[in-house]
């Protein structure tokens, strides 16, 4: 059986993070009680993922934020909202606070997004 070459090697949607970027979200989460989880070659919606972040309370399954690498973009997305897009992690990070007055769990996003 034959298979086009075009089928042999299809980049990743979703591309692995820095060690910097890695130890980054791990202390900003840290400053903010929660834990970070790497899940590594993930497949959502026909889109493969070398790697996702997942920021979650300890001892709790529910998944605070998701984050994300793309060929040029870093993507963080709050459960039951929309992905958000930014040129680097920093300005990710910088633009989540949380929801005044609701769960600790609960973020929002300020600033500029791409």
């Amino acid at each position: 059986m034959t298979v086009p070459v075009s089928a042999l090697f299809k980049p990743p949607y979703g591309l692995a993070f820095s060690i910097e970027e890695l130890l980054l979200v791990r202390n900003w989460g840290e400053k903010r009680g929660l834990d970070l989880k790497i899940a590594l070659d993930q497949t959502l919606d026909g889109a493969e993922f070398e790697e996702m972040l997942i920021l979650a309370r300890p001892a709790c399954a529910k998944r605070v934020l998701t984050l994300w690498r793309t060929f040029g973009s870093v993507f963080i997305q709050a459960p039951n909202g929309l992905p958000r897009a930014f040129t680097n992690l920093p300005e990710a990070l910088e633009a989540v606070r949380p929801v005044q007055g609701k769960r600790p769990s609960i973020f929002r996003f300020f600033g500029r997004a791409s």
